[in-house]
């Protein structure tokens, strides 16, 4: 059993994945809360009908990552301190993958060498997940 990360967004979730789906692989499965029947929760505005209630995206080097919109009047808060990490096997891997992320996005942590691996960085994306890169 291994640990799936699983990200909080406000409508957006389903933008996100997508990309994500083009830097890891794999294609998104997105469920919106119009699917849900008997129209998903009550007091959901018709403006949220079509968020994400579930996305997932299966790659066959990252594993599981989840997702879901998070309406923010049901106590949802996007991407309240979680961080993604990701390794990779060689540096320029790694510099290929936290340029991506990084892309449109804010440089938390340049990437470069550390005193525990030869590549690391942190950075936010253009959809506010934090990520950790390394050489691993």
């Amino acid at each position: 059993m291994s640990f799936a990360p699983y990200l909080s967004f406000q409508g957006n979730a389903a933008e996100a994945f997508a990309t994500y789906a083009s830097i890891f692989g794999g294609t998104p499965q997105v469920m919106t809360f119009s699917e849900v029947p008997d129209g998903g929760p009550p007091g959901l505005p018709d403006a949220q009908r079509d968020w994400a209630i579930h996305v997932s995206l299966q790659t066959d080097e990252d594993g599981l990552l989840m997702a879901s919109d998070m309406p923010p009047q049901f106590g949802g808060v996007p991407q309240a301190g979680v961080w993604v990490s990701v390794t990779r096997p060689d540096e320029a891997a790694a510099r290929a993958l936290y340029q991506r992320l990084a892309e449109a996005g804010e440089e938390t942590m340049p990437f470069g060498p550390t005193f525990f691996a030869s590549g690391y960085g942190m950075c936010r994306d253009r959809f506010g997940t934090h990520w950790m890169v390394s050489v691993g």
